[in-house]
């Protein structure tokens, strides 16, 4: 079972906190913009979350999610932004499944909080797969 998270952002210095707080209780690989999300996504994979920012040049957070639930349906889908308005929210929430919709700056706590609970939701979701039940 895997428990590697990937976090996407435009921004490296998010990258680079997100790396630094949390790589030690967590196996995380980060990935600068969308595409090479997707590259990491096909190429390193399977990741058990992918955390994603909303506003991004190129493809937004929510058109990158939509591809990340294409190419891994049992991956767990966190979006984490800065700018934030209700109905990216809740098209994130309905339309893709987010687990969880988190602002910055998100405190340290909550963030690991947030992931240990979408490894727990990864895990149990891909033994019930695994018993042949979806």
């Amino acid at each position: 079972m895997t428990k590697k998270i990937l976090c996407v952002d435009d921004d490296p210095n998010v990258l680079q906190a997100l790396a630094r707080q949390h790589g030690k209780r967590f196996e995380i690989q980060t990935a600068l913009g969308c595409e090479n999300g997707i590259v990491a996504l096909r190429d390193d994979g399977p990741f058990a979350v992918v955390i994603s920012d909303l506003r991004m040049p190129g493809l937004d957070g929510i058109r990158f999610l939509s591809i990340v639930k294409q190419m891994a349906p049992d991956t767990v889908r966190v979006m984490l932004t800065g700018q934030c308005d209700s109905q990216s929210q809740k098209e994130a929430v309905s339309e893709l499944k987010v687990f969880e919709f988190l602002t910055k700056p998100c405190p340290s706590d909550k963030l690991a909080r947030t992931l240990e609970s979408a490894l727990k939701h990864y895990d149990a979701s891909t033994q019930k797969v695994g018993m042949g039940v979806r």
